[in-house]
């Protein structure tokens, strides 16, 4: 799903016509853009005119959407680049240009996996560096076989796990710890997993766990046994892993 926020029906148009056979959800409104969609890839329509009151909306955004793709499409004007210089943004888009360059930068956006951008985010933050450095990496690996215990993260990147739990439980102001972070990675990828087409036993079997532990494990985050998890689509259950654990991490700590 493509969420579209625009101005006017008449910008609207233009987008969704560019937007070739994604299926796509008019917003006009930013305060009701709901946070269990299967959401890949966000287009702001802007004129240039009005791009600078988007600035505060669109921060909120990247913070809210971690490692969602957001795409500005707005006028070729010479002030555009200095008005989004804070946000970090996958690609700007002439109005003039919809027809030839929105599917593109659509397409590349939706190429990086949505794990891969959150890494990069916390890369960019300004989380103690040890800590930054173990959440990205953990991040990164989870995309084929999850680090699953933090000794092993903390080995892997030459840390204290004391350290690195101790930093992770005060950045999230004690919400979640990092143990608990890593468990919800093994269920992000053994819920991909599964929905590719292997059965749960295969599925443990490929992440090196049991199917007790696997079920134990989607029991405490997010809350469900395994065939509940198996009918969430990637996108529910990603909006959730990004409000329990990745927000929190973040909240405050961006450039």
């Amino acid at each position: 799903m493509i969420k579209i926020i625009v101005e006017s029906s008449h910008d609207a148009t233009l987008i969704e016509d560019a937007v070739d056979n994604w299926p796509v959800r008019i917003v006009n409104d930013v305060e009701r853009l709901p946070g269990d969609d299967d959401v890949e890839c966000l287009i702001l329509g802007s004129r240039a005119r009005n791009l600078a009151r988007w600035v505060g909306p669109l921060g909120k955004i990247e913070r809210d959407w971690a490692g969602v793709p957001i795409i500005v499409v707005t006028d070729s004007e010479p002030e555009v680049a200095l008005q989004l210089s804070g946000i970090k943004v996958s690609a700007v888009v002439w109005f003039e240009d919809l027809q030839s360059e929105l599917g593109p930068a659509i397409r590349a956006a939706r190429g990086v996996d949505h794990i891969l951008r959150l890494a990069g985010e916390i890369e960019e933050s300004t989380l103690p560096p040890s800590l930054r450095l173990a959440v990205a990496h953990g991040l990164r690996v989870a995309t084929d076989r999850p680090i699953r215990r933090v000794r092993k993260l903390a080995s892997v990147v030459g840390s204290s796990p004391v350290t690195l739990s101790q930093q992770f439980r005060e950045s999230v102001g004690g919400r979640t710890t990092l143990a608990r972070f890593l468990r919800a990675l093994v269920i992000l990828r053994g819920h991909q997993l599964r929905s590719s087409g292997l059965g749960w036993d295969r599925v443990a079997g490929e992440l090196r766990v049991s199917r007790q532990t696997l079920h134990r494990q989607s029991k405490e985050w997010p809350g469900r046994r395994l065939g509940p998890l198996a009918a969430m689509s990637r996108g529910q259950l990603l909006a959730r892993f990004v409000s329990d654990f990745v927000r929190p991490l973040l909240a405050d700590r961006t450039d």
